[in-house]
């Protein structure tokens, strides 16, 4: 009995699979073609816009009075796909839903709620974390907040694309858990049911629709159904198949920073030489600045998604009392600077593709973006230019 080569056996997996993933790619391309992948949300670049689009989408869907005309039947549906007796929260419900402020912020009080559904009774505080970062004692601020005007119980909610725990910085080490929900499972799963709520109300259908489609998107469940099944049947059918992706889930992390040394670090850095600017690397980030530019370059770096900015490159505590009498604001970067995160003199901002893990891992190798980030340098380098702004 002769035994397999197991290089042979992997190449032919990969031919299998290459097969299959060819198929999906013509497939999508129909789906294009029909428009199918026609998505307001992309056209306007609002896919990773925590504010603008998803805390105020889902905060309108929520609201009873909102003008999807579905009265309570999506507030219902949402507080039974968290748990909570659909009359937990009863119409009416308060006005100010998004943004609300809830006075100055310190340790432990204050700050702006992203979401809060309430009936003067109880309360639902969500917050809303798509790419950003979590801010000190968050979470403690919220819930005292809530427990403060809520006798009667309230929920903290911590929503994040893949339902992660909050960090001990936005917890303050006070013991506080909120429940962590996703909007890769409890989102999706609502949304689809506003979906078959909505009924006869076509324009509210349409929106809900895009808008799932989009948060499939982001949260890599929007992958070709028939692709699954064929590639778990290819892999599933042998037991060497199956050790050999074993071994490669192994290697997965090491190969992924390797995609992405090949495919977005390098071609920065060659592209920075060519522009005759210095280049520099640290861990998961990297700097491109003029030879001038003591402190502060231009940051890319990736932590839940892209994002790039002018930060310090160089004395982090000096650059950081810069920022007092340096702070210019570039009006090409979207998140503005504040005096609580002085790392961002300049400002920042995350890019379309965010998302820099397996799930964007096409628009990686195609090098989308590569193309993404290359194109804000230069946005941020002509504005730079055309203010005659000096960057210390």
């Amino acid at each position: 009995m002769t035994t397999k080569d197991p290089s042979e056996q992997l190449s032919a997996m990969f031919s299998a699979i290459n097969e299959q993933y060819a198929a999906a790619k013509v497939r999508e391309s129909k789906r294009r073609e029909q428009g199918e992948l026609f998505n307001i949300f992309n056209i306007l670049k609002l896919q990773s816009n925590e504010v603008r689009l998803h805390s105020a989408l889902l905060a309108e869907l929520l609201c009873p009075n909102g003008s999807h005309g579905a009265s309570s039947l999506f507030l219902k549906a949402f507080l039974k796909v968290i748990g909570e007796d659909e009359d937990y929260i009863k119409a009416p419900v308060a006005e100010k839903i998004t943004e609300r402020y809830i006075g100055k912020k310190t340790k432990t009080e204050g700050g702006i709620i992203d979401i809060i559904i309430e009936d003067g009774n109880h309360a639902i505080i969500i917050e809303n974390k798509i790419y950003a970062p979590d801010q000190e004692n968050q979470l403690v601020r919220y819930y005292n907040y809530g427990k403060k005007k809520f006798p009667n119980g309230f929920k903290l909610l911590y929503l994040t694309l893949h339902g992660d725990d909050a960090s001990d910085y936005s917890l303050g080490g006070k013991g506080i858990q909120p429940q962590n929900i996703s909007y890769a499972n409890e989102i999706i799963d609502w949304l689809e049911q506003c979906y078959e709520l909505a009924k006869d109300r076509d324009n509210a259908k349409t929106i809900i629709n895009q808008y799932n489609e989009l948060v499939k998107e982001l949260t890599g469940k929007d992958m070709d159904k028939q692709y699954i099944e064929r590639l778990k049947e290819i892999i599933l059918d042998k037991e060497d198949n199956q050790k050999a992706v074993g071994e490669i889930l192994k290697m997965q992390d090491e190969l992924m920073d390797e995609i992405i040394e090949r495919n977005i670090w390098q071609p920065l850095k060659e592209y920075a030489e060519s522009k005759g600017m210095k280049y520099g690397e640290d861990d998961n980030s990297s700097w491109i600045y003029k030879q001038e530019w003591k402190y502060y370059g231009v940051l890319i770096d990736y932590d839940k998604g892209w994002y790039v900015g002018i930060s310090w490159y160089n004395e982090p505590n000096r650059a950081s009392k810069l920022y007092l009498k340096d702070q210019k604001e570039l009006s090409c970067l979207k998140e503005k600077p504040t005096r609580e995160i002085p790392d961002w003199p300049y400002g920042w901002e995350y890019l379309d593709t965010c998302d820099w893990s397996y799930n964007n891992i096409d628009k990686i190798i195609e090098g989308k973006v590569f193309n993404e980030i290359k194109s804000k340098f230069e946005e941020i380098l002509s504005e730079i230019e055309e203010r005659n702004l000096r960057m210390p």
